[in-house]
């Protein structure tokens, strides 16, 4: 599917754009290379760069290396109708050689009223073979007045061929005070920094997470993580996956991997606390908790806690039962846990 420029609303002014200043203003003082990679993890605004640096190029009368927002291009280029800037995005998950052979003889022709034409692939990584071979002789030969742009987090999944010809430009997960700051400006004020703690860099991520469903499934977690420390015993936490919900949840492989990537976050903030920097913790309303924890468990159990943990996301992702899973990731780690000095008091 193409479109010609970006969803209505999108916010164009570079200056505006979060994150990735310095290569922001690098793009925009020099011009885009004929071919280029966007590379860099989802929802981190790559897309939104891209279409900016486009209305940039074409603005009748730019300031400061931005566009102005008011000539007749940039209000094109903000309602999604803008003639020399296309975007093209996955169709039900695949963008097929159709569109990269239109895209090759659009690129070819000259721009309709602007300074240049600009063709940005989306999720580039979802070509066909045959779609990514279409495009070679473009990026070989490109047209002086065409640009295009390969949107991706998953560069390796492009073919070495297609790599080779695009100059790469990699963007960098947010931090958690950009994505926090952000989120304080809109709807999202009350749990912006909860939020950005699981957000991962992304702000595309951030504004996706039903936090009210997150934090169920997350305390749902720590509960059997709590009830397996304090008790020393897998019975303590058989009896939870074996009632309601979770039983109903581990039936489900996708539930399953979500509530083992809690469990791996929750894990990870133990180590945290351990190694003295609690600012990287994500699960930031539980922190009394969690040092509670912290103090039950030696370092080397949290690290095979973790192991274990991947190795049981890796099963779940294999088709192993995803309650057998999860249920031996416990027993698996009893015979590594080493207790912490509470843990061992009590024990005594």
């Amino acid at each position: 599917m193409l479109v010609r420029a970006s969803p209505s609303g999108f916010e164009m002014l570079l200056k505006n754009l979060i994150g990735n200043e310095q290569l922001l203003g690098l793009l925009a003082r020099n011009p885009l290379p004929p071919a280029s990679i966007f590379e860099g993890p989802d929802g981190i605004g790559k897309r939104t760069a891209a279409l900016a640096l486009a209305a940039v190029a074409n603005c009748r009368q730019p300031a400061d290396h931005d566009m102005c927002g008011s000539c007749s291009s940039c209000l094109k280029a903000e309602a999604g109708n803008h003639p020399d800037i296309t975007l093209f995005v996955p169709e039900k998950n695949v963008i097929k050689i159709d569109m990269m052979r239109h895209l090759s003889r659009e690129a070819y022709y000259r721009p309709f009223e602007g300074q240049a034409r600009f063709f940005i692939v989306d999720e580039a990584e979802k070509m066909t073979e045959e779609a990514a071979n279409s495009l070679l002789k473009t990026l070989e030969e490109p047209p002086p007045t065409s640009h295009l742009v390969l949107v991706t987090a998953f560069p390796h999944r492009l073919l070495s061929t297609i790599r080779s010809r695009c100059q790469t430009f990699t963007f960098r997960p947010l931090t958690r005070p950009e994505i926090a700051s952000w989120l304080s400006a809109t709807d999202h004020a009350d749990d912006s920094e909860l939020r950005a703690a699981f957000a991962d860099g992304s702000i595309g991520k951030a504004l996706s997470l039903n936090m009210q469903e997150l934090i169920r499934d997350r305390d749902l977690v720590l509960d059997v993580f709590s009830a397996w420390t304090a008790t020393h015993s897998f019975e303590e936490v058989f009896k939870r996956a074996e009632a309601s919900p979770l039983k109903t949840d581990l039936k489900n492989r996708d539930r399953t991997k979500e509530l083992l990537q809690l469990l791996h976050a929750l894990t990870e903030d133990l180590y945290f606390i351990q190694i003295g920097t609690p600012e990287r913790l994500i699960n930031l309303d539980r922190r009394s908790e969690l040092e509670k924890l912290s103090r039950q468990l030696t370092l080397d159990a949290i690290s095979n806690l973790l192991y274990h943990i991947a190795q049981s996301y890796w099963d779940v992702d294999h088709y192993v039962s995803p309650l057998m899973s999860f249920e031996t990731l416990w027993l698996r780690a009893e015979q590594g846990k080493q207790y912490g000095r509470d843990s061992y008091s009590q024990a005594r």
